[in-house]
């Protein structure tokens, strides 16, 4: 059982929690759990509170319904959570809009299944009687604010030929790219169709699935989004909801110790021991450069595993003085050394982060996250 704070900086879990007695049936005009059947409907639908708290409904045509209570206010006032299960006809595709609902935490109602016959759970809460409601998002599902995100993206098929505004494409129809956040109700990603979580010129997104992620012989990926060429660094993203790998070091002409790696905060799974890989020696027996490293945080002991589900969703932990620390992807390898007339090869960047939340995942394609390879040096004897 999973309690949040929306908007606020706090989490809370329990394994379990002892309901408070329900209020009686005086106290609310209906008792806690009564069911009224709305059969079919359309139009302007009134829920009335005082008469249940869950209401089923076979939708015939655009509805749009609304919370009301027609009984007299108990005093103290109580907090109810009423559901409402919504069918569609055998014709379907008729639009359910709720009137009266501030939806959390996107501040707009989700999409709603539309197919014949398609049935849905919608869940509320209401601390007046009706006045004031709020929706909860991930409809499909059942309502709450799920660790597999809201759902609020709808159903997601990449198959070369469906597009979305919130995902880019390359000159390859079936290619495709976050440009944030994704979140699915649905994802399913046909033969040969990639999904890029990192690179291509975007940031570093997190992919959510609050039902089935089913990869049908696809690709779910991370590249760096430069590699390294020649004496040329190879360069990463920007920040976008994850930190990205790191940049690495270019290739010099001088005949000196090539430049180390770009360090990173501590890769998860590797703690403090993740290291990027070194830059060759010239000819002359020159050392590359160092790879970096994947440092633990500051005053923060022991590794780097994540140990409560906010940590694993944010990619970070918080130190004792309360900062906080995000956790990027790998740490890039270090420079080969030049010969003082050749640059040696630049270093290979980290790679990118990959995070995927998803209630279920039926994988018969790749998922994985690449780094890049460092260069090869320009000639003479310089290394890579």
């Amino acid at each position: 059982m999973l309690f949040t704070t929306m908007g606020l900086p706090g989490i809370a879990l329990a394994e379990s929690v002892i309901a408070a007695p329900a209020a009686d049936a005086a106290a609310t005009a209906t008792a806690p759990g009564t069911t009224l059947a709305l059969n079919s409907v359309s139009g302007d639908v009134t829920l009335d509170l005082a008469q249940a708290d869950t209401f089923t409904a076979t939708v015939t045509g655009t509805t749009r319904f609304t919370f009301t209570y027609s009984g007299t206010a108990p005093s103290p006032m109580v907090t109810i959570e009423p559901t409402v299960v919504i069918t569609q006809d055998s014709t379907g595709g008729h639009s359910v809009t709720f009137m009266n609902v501030t939806w959390l935490p996107s501040g707009s109602q989700p999409a709603l299944p539309l197919a014949a016959n398609a049935a849905t759970v919608a869940c509320f809460l209401t601390p007046d009687l009706g006045t004031t409601v709020y929706g909860q998002g991930a409809l499909q599902y059942g309502g709450g604010y799920g660790v597999y995100g809201d759902g609020s993206d709808g159903a997601i098929v990449l198959d070369g030929t469906n597009t979305y505004g919130f995902i880019g494409r390359g000159s390859q129809a079936n290619y495709y790219w976050a440009l944030r956040d994704i979140y699915a109700s649905s994802l399913t990603i046909a033969p040969g169709c990639t999904l890029q979580l990192a690179g291509g010129g975007t940031a570093a997104f997190r992919l959510y699935c609050s039902g089935t992620l089913t990869n049908n012989g696809g690709y779910i990926v991370t590249y760096v989004n430069s590699p390294a060429s020649g004496a040329k660094a190879g360069s990463n993203l920007t920040w976008g909801s994850l930190v990205p790998g790191a940049n690495s070091p270019a290739g010099s002409t001088a005949n000196a110790t090539g430049a180390a790696g770009t360090s990173v905060i501590g890769t998860w799974g590797k703690g403090a021991t993740a290291v990027g890989g070194a830059g060759g020696k010239n000819g002359s027996g020159t050392a590359g450069g160092a790879g970096g490293t994947a440092n633990p945080p500051n005053r923060m002991p022991g590794g780097t595993l994540p140990r409560a589900l906010p940590q694993v969703a944010t990619l970070s932990v918080t130190d004792g003085t309360g900062a906080p620390h995000y956790f990027a992807g790998g740490a890039s390898g270090g420079a080969g050394a030049g010969d003082g007339t050749y640059a040696g090869g630049a270093g290979g960047p980290g790679g990118n982060p990959l995070f995927i939340a998803a209630r279920g995942i039926v994988n018969v394609g790749t998922i994985a996250a690449y780094g890049g390879n460092g260069a090869a040096a320009a000639g003479g004897n310089a290394a890579l």
